[in-house]
């Protein structure tokens, strides 16, 4: 009997008492919504965050029913335009600011997280190529850089004629700047026909088996089943330029695969990053703090549904006491 009272209170201590690591999506905690708020406000901005919000407006205006939330979906540029011109009240931001939006006082809060995916078409008939030795980092700039854009033979060192098509966005995308930034570019360096948002950029990559393109990694991705979409894959990248693409660098089936990968910095990191909601200075509006203060309680519970990465305890954190 004492035998047993040892291994279950050893069970206790390792199994009951395990703290999360800081780079696991964070604990929830439980939104109060004991005030009464009232009013309404503009949400303007990136498409990483547009379904998301959608649905947190929507819970949100269920639980305050005397609050009325717009969501406008134009990506991160014209969003932060927006914001600063007073069309907005908040931003949907998917990338660092730049200096001058620095100076216009703009005040950030993470929501999420996402990374960037370089897709190409399932039927692709260089597929097999590309699959065991990724592109490097080279290749990539010179895929969306190049005019015109190179042949899938040249990128792969094999025969074969048949060029790339290219696609890359039109509007002023947050997913633009991160790929420019990796390939150490600006957005506008970025070459190929041009077209708006990720679901128009899936459409496209899956219509024609030459194409490549770029989207939100969660987009790559079913949100009912988790599973990559059909007719796309997620291009794996050659970061150390031997040719063959290892175990780590192998490209994601599965969106929860894709997620754990960005938490444990397994994808590249400069193709990242955090997803905002900024405000021109801290919010003072009571219907907005609440929003906010929302979304990062019961509002992380539907940011992977949404097939976006949770905050961590960390970014919880900071975000939480960003509203104090």
């Amino acid at each position: 009997m004492k035998k047993i009272t040892v291994l279950l209170l050893a069970f206790a201590i390792i199994f009951g008492c395990k703290p999360r690591k800081s780079g696991t999506p964070g604990s929830m905690s439980v939104y109060s919504a004991e005030k009464n708020v009232s009013g309404s406000f503009t949400i303007s901005g990136a498409y990483a965050l547009t379904a998301i919000l959608k649905n947190w407006a929507q819970d949100f205006m269920s639980i305050h029913q005397d609050v009325k939330i717009e969501i406008l979906e134009k990506g991160t540029g014209q969003g932060i335009v927006d914001l600063i011109d007073g069309k907005a009240d908040l931003a949907m931001i998917s990338r660092p600011l730049t200096d001058e939006e620095k100076e216009a006082g703009i005040w950030m809060m993470p929501v999420a997280k996402d990374g960037v995916a370089i897709i190409v078409n399932d039927n692709n008939p260089y597929l097999p190529r590309l699959l065991k030795q990724g592109l490097s980092p080279d290749e990539i700039q010179k895929l969306f850089t190049a005019v015109p854009s190179p042949a899938w033979g040249e990128l792969l060192d094999t025969t074969g004629s048949a060029r790339a098509v290219v696609y890359t966005r039109a509007d002023e995308s947050g997913a633009a700047e991160l790929l420019a930034g990796f390939c150490f570019r600006k957005p506008i360096d970025l070459k190929g026909t041009e077209v708006t948002g990720d679901e128009e950029m899936i459409t496209r990559v899956r219509n024609n088996i030459f194409s490549a393109g770029f989207c939100n990694l969660s987009y790559a991705f079913n949100k009912v089943t988790g599973e990559r979409i059909e007719n796309i894959q997620i291009v794996p990248f050659d970061l150390d330029y031997d040719n063959k693409i290892g175990k780590i660098e192998k490209p994601f089936s599965d969106i929860e695969t894709a997620h754990r990968s960005v938490w444990l910095g397994i994808y590249p990191e400069s193709l990242c990053r955090d997803l905002t909601l900024g405000s021109v200075g801290k919010p003072d509006d009571p219907a907005i703090l609440a929003f906010l203060d929302y979304v990062i309680h019961d509002g992380q519970k539907i940011v992977k549904e949404a097939g976006l990465c949770e905050l961590n305890n960390v970014a919880l954190r900071f975000a939480r006491e960003s509203l104090k």
